[in-house]
């Protein structure tokens, strides 16, 4: 087949992206996406080794912005508990704003990593997040007891369920192709809702 002038790969994974989304990372092949690039196989291979390689060029600078937000809001809920500010951590609207602005300006690449990567490393991306964010609560709270707040012991299980349930009704707002006008209202629902839990269960 005839090259189209220009080829890079920028335009590469631009194609590549195209077809993980209609055909998901499993059913995609090297010869599919040469063929949407418009360049034979072989072609294809001088500048990425497998699709692997290609899918984790396309979602691996997303998944970067994404840790340093949460690991920004971590360290500022801690800063916060670490100077008697508790009430404060449950406002969340700055943390969520980013997000949502960072998901809008990669939202194919979003999805792509939250229903797109089955076969790949990226596989329960939404499962291993939530499972993270337990951790992180997990490891607070014996801190915050021995600060004197009176937190009851939660079953771990619990809160790992929980967490993952908050977590796939995020993904929602993707999976639905939402404006990021409706998305930011979603998203304050469904912190409404499961604030009010966390807050009813951690006791404060």
């Amino acid at each position: 087949m005839p090259a189209k002038k220009g080829n890079t790969p920028e335009k590469i994974k631009s194609a590549a992206r195209a077809v993980f989304l209609a055909h998901g990372f499993r059913e995609t092949s090297m010869q599919m996406i040469a063929s949407e690039v418009g360049i034979s196989a072989p072609g294809l291979y001088k500048h990425f080794e497998s699709k692997e390689e290609i899918f984790s060029a396309l979602v691996d600078p997303l998944i970067t912005e994404i840790k340093g937000i949460l690991h920004m809001a971590e360290n500022e809920k801690d800063t916060l508990f670490a100077e008697g500010k508790s009430e404060e951590v449950w406002d969340k609207e700055k943390t969520h704003q980013q997000m949502l602005d960072c998901i809008y300006a990669h939202f194919d690449d979003m999805k792509l990593l939250l229903f797109c990567a089955e076969g790949t490393a990226y596989e329960n991306i939404i499962d291993r997040a939530a499972d993270y964010e337990t951790k992180v609560m997990l490891r607070t709270l014996p801190r915050l007891r021995e600060q004197g707040m009176a937190i009851p012991e939660i079953d771990a299980e619990t809160i790992s369920t929980m967490m993952r349930q908050q977590y796939r009704s995020y993904a929602e707002l993707i999976r639905k192709d939402y404006t990021k006008e409706r998305a930011e209202q979603y998203q304050k629902e469904i912190d409404t809702f499961f604030t009010a839990g966390w807050r009813a269960l951690l006791g404060f």
